[in-house]
């Protein structure tokens, strides 16, 4: 998760959290199915809380070891399923709340070199509305992690988030630049 907040000489100028949790059932090496849960409020774009809860079926297309040399760690994989998409708004004289079922589609890239202390890694989700085509969601995060000792690390990562249907006075797009420090807690490799 993030909170991220900012202001210019008193000006606020950015103000938002998310927070995710997903859990992977793995039914064969590669296939798996997901439960996923993603909360987010953003006080610039009058937008109280989003919430998204999904569960479906996903594929591992690329596993750590499926390739030698520098790509040996690298990893991919996608998964979509049904969703219940959900926008509380601080002011609704501005912008009704809106529940929809949408589905979710996405998709994590990671490619970790020189023995996992820098990674590179894409991750984006779509939420398109089943009841209106027009009507979607979208984020994606794109950066590099390195690590500086034992788990702790630093990086550089850039955060979109496109909604095509914005509270009323705001804009479509949001972009993020993030330096991050923080501490890593691996329990996925080398047990």
């Amino acid at each position: 998760g993030r909170y991220v907040n900012g202001d210019n000489n008193g000006s606020l100028q950015v103000r938002n959290a998310r927070g995710t949790i997903k859990l992977d059932f793995f039914i064969t090496k590669r296939f798996f199915w997901y439960s996923s849960a993603y909360v987010e409020n953003d006080f610039l774009q009058n937008l109280k809380l989003r919430t998204a809860i999904s569960s479906g079926p996903g594929y591992q297309f690329i596993e750590r070891g499926d390739f030698n040399g520098i790509f040996k760690d690298m990893t991919f994989y996608a998964e979509a399923g049904p969703t219940y998409f959900n926008e509380d708004y601080r002011d609704n004289r501005l912008t009704d709340d809106r529940a929809s079922f949408r589905a979710r589609v996405a998709m994590k890239w990671d490619w970790p070199l020189f023995d996992g202390r820098i990674t590179l890694y894409h991750y984006n989700e779509i939420f398109p509305s089943v009841q209106n085509a027009s009507d979607f969601f979208f984020t994606m995060d794109n950066g590099v992690r390195m690590k500086i000792l034992a788990g702790l690390a630093s990086g550089f990562q850039v955060t979109t988030r496109y909604n095509n249907r914005p509270p009323a006075g705001t804009g479509d797009t949001d972009n993020l630049y993030l330096l991050t420090l923080g501490y890593a807690f691996d329990t996925t490799r080398k047990r």
